[in-house]
């Protein structure tokens, strides 16, 4: 059996993929699409230009609009206008903790450590001047569980059995489920780290 094909964090193929699954996940819970008027979007900034691919930025969605659902490897203002989901990150602070497989309680373990990291970050003064979020997310009653999909298989773990490591951060400390240490880098991996943050 061949292995699933697999590639980098924010890479096109990605993006198209995450972008995919999203829409795979809502069809398939049956859910009353001419319900919902809902977005869902992740921008990640500052990423390494090889990874670019000829595109201005890295970014994908998907969305329930007009009883249809619908999604790709890019970030329409239609899907923008809509309340939702929708984060800005930094790639490098998402990168590698992106590609770790994680339940309910790990994915609240990988929060409490990011919290962590973006408290040492303050306390460097390296602290984000972005918001990480546009507007307030907006779960609605039936999204979250289409999203969790089924034995565990929701939209994070599909995505991120598809993903590999990249060498720009793969070699920083990091937590159980990938998140960066700051306290634990060297003072060359902490200058690496800001400059790929943008701060």
């Amino acid at each position: 059996m061949n292995e699933i094909e697999k590639w980098e964090f924010g890479s096109l193929e990605w993006c198209k993929f995450a972008a995919e699954t999203g829409v795979k996940l809502i069809k398939q819970a049956n859910l009353d699409l001419n319900k919902y008027e809902w977005g869902f979007s992740e921008d990640y900034i500052f990423m390494p230009k090889r990874l670019l691919a000829g595109r201005e930025r890295a970014d994908w969605h998907f969305m329930i609009h007009n009883g249809k659902v619908s999604g790709g490897a890019s970030l329409p203002i239609e899907c923008l206008e809509l309340s939702g989901f929708h984060a800005v990150a930094e790639w490098a602070l998402i990168a590698h903790a992106s590609s770790f497989i994680y339940d309910l309680k790990g994915q609240n373990k990988r929060f409490k450590d990011e919290e962590t990291l973006n408290n040492d970050l303050t306390m460097a003064g390296k602290e984000r001047k972005t918001k990480s979020f546009i507007g307030k997310p907006v779960w609605p009653p039936g999204i979250g569980e289409a999203l969790m999909g089924i034995g565990g298989e929701g939209l994070h773990n599909i995505t991120a059995r598809r993903l590999k490591h990249s060498p720009e951060v793969s070699d920083f400390p990091h937590t159980e489920y990938g998140v960066p240490i700051l306290t634990e880098m060297t003072n060359e991996q902490k200058t690496r780290f800001y400059k790929l943050l943008g701060r």
